[in-house]
């Protein structure tokens, strides 16, 4: 182990010099150069509070899936303060106006003198990794500072044999956390395999399908207010040319508003519009005579999902695995989805048993859905079992805090 380690720090190392400039020439062409540097350790903190609790999230849906957890937090431990860590420049963003952190940043990947000085500048007394973040020196640094908590721990049916294979690394590093909160009974096992014993293992369940409050912002999507429309959400290459289709078959007199996964496909699925001869503007320079029209700005889907008339989530018929549903469910919405939903089963068995979800195998199928009233489901059925056991699951983990919190 100690040999890998020598030459994963070499690798990264020799790395850095091409990353720095290459990564910059890319934040600079999305607009997310401002804190760009802060990757690479150069960070600026305020005055530290007393003591602080560290929350790592990957990106926006990490970050949302904290807000019952954090009003939790602040109700049980109010003299602690939360910095919160992201790994994308969004993800910061939305923790910054959604979550009001004592402070954000991005974090310095796999640089442990920044993670250390993090550390002790901030006064961290625990670091709380959201999701299955698994990053070696990240891991080891904190781990060694304070006690370390992974929560909402998952790990996929695809990543199971490929972790299965390297146990021999990952055990280690799953030693080094004060307890691991899983997702499901089913990746509790998964990670006892991998870890080679239960000890520090359990479900807490998904803390992302707990968060039933808020309102979005209908402010960006109010071009969109003169007539019906669709919404196909986190769709995939592949994915386009179907609900195209299963649009034009279906006979809806409306707009296809169609918000591809990642932004930088947004020129092409203006391509793939063209090509089946469909009128198609951007929603940042909407024209109202278009009939379909690609989302380009991250983060409104929850407000389009609020005033759509017809939902259906991507990543579900290519083999993605899908995405989540709940952001859809929670405003009591019923939603399409493809056959693959692995990704997200917890949820999507959830939606099925309330009448909430609708899983279609092709685009004649997908066209009914569209054409058809929205079928009637049972909301607060599904609303009352998620919210029953939320308060006792969250309570199980910020209990575990405590220890660190009252030193």
């Amino acid at each position: 182990m100690f040999i890998l380690r020598i030459l994963y720090n070499l690798l990264i190392i020799i790395i850095i010099p091409f990353a720095v400039p290459v990564g910059f020439l890319f934040a600079l062409k999305r607009k997310e150069d401002e804190d760009y540097f802060q990757r690479f350790g150069f960070i600026s903190f305020p005055e530290a509070p007393a003591k602080t609790v560290w929350f790592h999230c990957a990106s926006v849906g990490e970050v949302r899936s904290l807000k019952q957890l954090l009003n939790t937090f602040k109700l049980k431990y109010p003299d602690a303060e939360f910095i919160i860590s992201t790994t994308t420049a969004t993800g910061k963003a939305i923790a910054e106006k959604e979550l009001k952190p004592y402070f954000a940043f991005l974090l310095p990947i796999e640089n442990s003198v920044a993670i250390s000085y993090i550390l002790y500048c901030m006064n961290v007394k625990a670091t709380v990794i959201i999701d299955t973040e698994l990053w070696p020196n990240f891991i080891t640094s904190t781990s060694k500072h304070a006690p370390l908590f992974l929560v909402n721990a998952r790990i996929s049916d695809r990543s199971f044999g490929g972790y299965m294979k390297i146990r021999r690394i990952i055990s280690p590093l799953l030693g080094k956390f004060e307890h691991i909160f899983t997702k499901s009974d089913e990746d509790t096992a998964r990670f006892a395999a991998i870890k080679g014993d239960s000890g520090n293992i359990s479900t807490l369940g998904n803390i992302k399908f707990s968060e039933f409050d808020g309102e979005p912002d209908l402010s960006f999507i109010s071009p969109l207010g003169d007539k019906p429309f669709i919404i196909a959400a986190s769709t995939h290459k592949g994915e386009e040319s179907v609900i195209v289709n299963a649009f034009l078959k279906s006979g809806f007199e409306g707009r296809l508003v169609i918000a591809p996964r990642h932004l930088n496909r947004i020129d092409e699925c203006l391509n793939i519009l063209k090509t089946a001869g469909l009128k198609a503007s951007r929603l940042t320079e909407f024209n109202p005579s278009c009939r379909v029209v690609v989302a380009d700005i991250f983060g409104q889907l929850e407000a389009l999902y609020t005033q759509a008339d017809r939902i259906f989530i991507g990543g579900s018929i290519v083999s993605t695995g899908g995405h989540n549903i709940f952001e859809a469910l929670r405003f009591g919405r019923h939603v399409a989805v493809g056959v693959n939903m692995q990704n997200f089963k917890e949820i999507y068995e959830l939606a099925n048993k309330y009448n909430l979800v609708t899983t279609v195998n092709n685009e004649d199928e997908l066209s009914v859905f569209f054409s058809s009233e929205e079928p009637e489901g049972d909301f607060s059925g599904l609303k009352s079992e998620i919210q029953s056991s939320a308060e006792e699951r969250l309570d199980e983990f910020l209990e575990a805090l405590k220890v660190a919190l009252t030193d």
